[in-house]
């Protein structure tokens, strides 16, 4: 009876001790793979400011300012540049723009276009 409770104990303990170090194995990978990670995201922080960095610099209103400047000669646009609602649409189609057709009209330049341009596009 000794026996086979001396038996059965040492394969408990072989047991546990194979538990054993099949969790501090688990453990150094967990490890290991919580480091290599951590340099990972280390890493992709650095690139993340880098690249940070380089769109601050890309859209410098300064720096596009001078491109613009060097490969165009655009300007601000002149008072006599800008057509009004009613100059659009007698060009466009001869017809006069009529403000009191819409009830809800709200005297604005883009409202007054938009409007325009509407009476346009339903005339074709």
């Amino acid at each position: 009876m000794i026996r086979i409770t001396t038996i059965f104990l040492c394969l408990l303990l072989a047991a546990a001790a194979a538990g054993r170090y099949r969790a501090e194995v688990s453990v150094k990978e967990t490890r290991s793979e919580l480091k290599r990670l951590e340099l990972s995201k280390v890493e992709e922080l650095r690139s993340i400011q880098i690249l940070r960095a380089d769109v601050a610099y890309l859209e410098n209103p300064q720096r596009l300012s001078e491109i613009a400047n060097s490969k165009t000669d655009l300007r601000p646009s002149e008072r006599g540049q800008i057509l009004t609602a009613r100059e659009f649409a007698v060009l466009m189609n001869g017809v006069e723009f009529d403000e009191k057709s819409d009830p809800d009209f709200t005297p604005s330049d883009v409202i007054t276009n938009a409007i325009a341009m509407a009476q346009i596009s339903d005339a074709r």
